[in-house]
């Protein structure tokens, strides 16, 4: 099933027209209408506005038929979203319908622009910096994190990022699902 089929089958399970969804989310109906039938690719803020609006977290949206395995390995890892012009790449690193929820983004080049805005999740969340830095915009409060660094971002709290260096970023995150 792809992503737009899952979206389509969650707003149905809410009973909510693409109007109704539309009205929540403020994304215009064409361009819902569009990613339900693949032909647009909603942004990582789209994807966890329209989550928030179904009631669904993001990881059960991306990663529905996933295996059992308890064991995730490297060269396994399911590409959830990438975007070539600023090389970000998101990848899930727990597979399975597990309670918890973990992805690793990777930030190739330092960004001079943030990330767009998230409006914050039904979930908290705590990212891990693995390598290079990430600079953290929360509640419009700047933090910049380091290699070892851990943050704490409380559920529906506002936040963007950006790599600030001129190597690699790294940064897991994971989250409780519910």
């Amino acid at each position: 099933m792809t992503l737009g089929e899952r979206i389509k089958k969650y707003r149905k399970k809410m009973n909510y027209t693409l109007k109704e969804l539309s009205d929540i989310t403020n994304l215009s109906i064409g361009f819902l209408s569009n990613i339900e039938r693949d032909l647009n690719s909603p942004s990582i803020s789209n994807l966890q506005q329209i989550c928030q609006a179904l009631n669904v977290n993001l990881m059960e949206i991306i990663d529905e038929n996933a295996s059992e395995s308890p064991v995730t390995r490297f060269e396994q890892r399911q590409e959830i979203f990438s975007t070539p012009n600023s090389h970000v790449k998101i990848e899930n690193i727990i597979t399975g319908k597990n309670s918890l929820n973990g992805i690793v983004i990777t930030i190739e080049n330092k960004s001079e622009q943030y990330s767009d805005m998230s409006w914050g999740h039904s979930f908290d969340e705590v990212g891990v910096v693995i390598e290079g830095e990430l600079d953290i915009d929360l509640n419009d409060e700047k933090y910049n994190l380091k290699k070892g660094d851990t943050i704490f971002i409380k559920s529906f709290t506002p936040h963007r990022y950006r790599n600030p260096i001129d190597c690699k970023s790294v940064v897991y995150w994971f989250s409780i699902r519910k």
